[in-house]
């Protein structure tokens, strides 16, 4: 009775139900009332680090001043993570605020676990209206209301590869000359004979591996059952993984895999590609292509990194969502003051630095106003500053370019559009069939795509499984609405 009374009433009034007066101002009328706690949901990509709870008491400082609220980070390791996240989903175990990806969006509006925010951001959210504009709002938009708040990040598009500069130069490859995929063969072998490295780390969150394909270039159209070439000319809707160039992809990791380029557990990898470069393990890593990217993972890898771009930038809605903040509507319990702090994660520049470096003076030091150097081995260390509010808000680490943000805003305003940009599928027509299918991708997707079984004998049975858990069907669904959207934009 209490969750559906808060999640019905969003008209300003106090967590005590009284609406302040005309005399009163918010901060008055906030003080009456005792301070409710905030849970904050989101993965850790490496280890929970060790000072979170002192970080999350210098937040509460803040919190109480400004909200008269206190926040609980539920931070969760990324192996646990998807899983747990369907448990606390189903029940009404707290979680305020939680961060939801791109991919899951539409499913989770579909299923009535989000809460409409529409108003919520009209009263209680005006810095994150300001931080992220009309259009970032309008592709976050379904059935004309917004479920969650996208992240305002840099532009990450396409996918690129950092490989270690120091032994690049040590065994005399020319940076110069490695521009695709299949120009790594040379380099991962004698990594692994003259350095004893794994070539390439495997990813421990939800990227594919073959996203380091750089012949592989699609939109996935939201949650890639279904996806747009990028080289498309007839905007025709197909399987990725019946796609000539996925298989080629699975051949390739394959022979990475058995080469020993890839780790022998990629499958189930644990740790994060950057904790794995910094301790030396690994050679290379990929990541979300962005502007000045090798700066940022030599400053928090402590390794010097160069980047060849694998599959190409296209801007697609994907980008533009990115992960998303999102209030599950059976686990909210105080949605006006999980407003009110998700605006300051769009708005305060205190919050926002919090929570990625932690405290100043012991887990980074200042160099300038907006520059800091992180302190090695501090206890803090999240590495996760794109799953956070306002990214722009957020200090530039010693090492990296200052121009960073203008250099991205610029590199936004000229990448390539996909031709699908704004479209974002339904998926209640499909519901039962996206489950089925997903579970199929569950059982099958990461061991093919590391190369950790044979294509040859597994992929025919994987495609097999994929049809008659009706995945052409959700394509044909899929396909139904791209043609109907691009008819509107004629």
């Amino acid at each position: 009775m209490a969750i559906a009374t808060a999640c019905g009433s969003n008209t300003g009034t106090t967590n005590n139900g009284s609406a302040p007066t005309a005399e009163e101002t918010p901060t008055d009328a906030a003080a009456k009332s005792e301070p409710v706690e905030i849970v904050l949901g989101y993965p850790v990509l490496g280890e929970v680090p060790a000072d979170t709870d002192a970080v999350e008491a210098e937040i509460n400082k803040i919190t109480l001043e400004k909200i008269n609220a206190k926040v609980k980070l539920s931070r969760i390791s990324i192996g646990q993570w998807f899983q747990q996240q369907n448990l606390i989903l189903a029940g009404n175990e707290q979680m305020d605020l939680y961060v939801a990806s791109f991919e899951d969006y539409a499913s989770f509006v579909a299923k009535n676990q989000f809460l409409e925010l529409d108003e919520l951001l009209e009263t209680h959210g005006q810095g994150v209206l300001e931080a992220l504009g009309d259009s970032k709002l309008e592709a976050a938009t379904i059935n004309g209301s917004i479920y969650a708040t996208p992240v305002n990040s840099f532009t990450d598009t396409g996918t690129a590869l950092l490989m270690r500069k120091d032994l690049l130069e040590k065994h005399g490859f020319d940076i110069s000359q490695i521009k695709g995929t299949n120009d790594l063969d040379a380099v991962f072998q004698t990594m692994k004979e003259k350095e004893n490295l794994i070539g390439l780390a495997a990813p421990n969150g939800p990227m594919p591996m073959t996203h380091v394909v750089d012949w592989l270039s699609y939109d996935t159209l939201a949650n890639s059952l279904g996806v747009l070439p990028h080289n498309s000319a007839d905007m025709k809707v197909v399987n990725l993984f019946e796609m000539p160039e996925y298989v080629e992809a699975l051949k390739k990791m394959r022979s990475w895999y058995q080469a020993g380029y890839l780790p022998k557990d990629a499958a189930n990898a644990k740790s994060a590609p950057q904790d794995l470069l910094k301790s030396g393990e690994v050679f290379s890593i990929f990541e979300g292509n962005t502007v000045f990217l090798e700066d940022q993972i030599s400053t928090t890898s402590g390794k010097e990194v160069v980047k060849v771009v694998m599959q190409k930038p296209v801007l697609t809605t994907q980008n533009v969502l990115g992960l998303m903040w999102a209030m599950p509507r059976n686990n909210v319990k105080h949605p006006e003051k999980a407003m009110e702090f998700l605006n300051l994660m769009y708005s305060d520049k205190d919050i926002i630095n919090l929570i990625n470096f932690g405290i100043e003076g012991k887990h980074y030091t200042k160099v300038s106003d907006n520059v800091i150097s992180l302190i090695p081995d501090s206890g803090y260390r999240m590495n996760q500053s794109f799953m956070f509010g306002n990214r722009l808000l957020t200090y530039v680490l010693e090492g990296e370019d200052p121009a960073l943000r203008e250099a991205d805003l610029e590199f936004g305003k000229t990448v390539e559009r996909s031709r699908a940009l704004g479209f974002l599928p339904k998926t209640e027509a499909v519901t039962n069939e996206i489950v089925a299918v997903k579970n199929v991708l569950d059982q099958y997707r990461k061991a093919l795509e590391t190369g950790s079984v044979d294509p040859e004998k597994v992929h025919p049975e994987f495609v097999a499984k994929l049809k008659a858990a009706g995945i052409d069907t959700i394509i044909a669904d899929k396909q139904k609405q791209l043609d109907a959207w691009l008819a509107q934009q004629k």
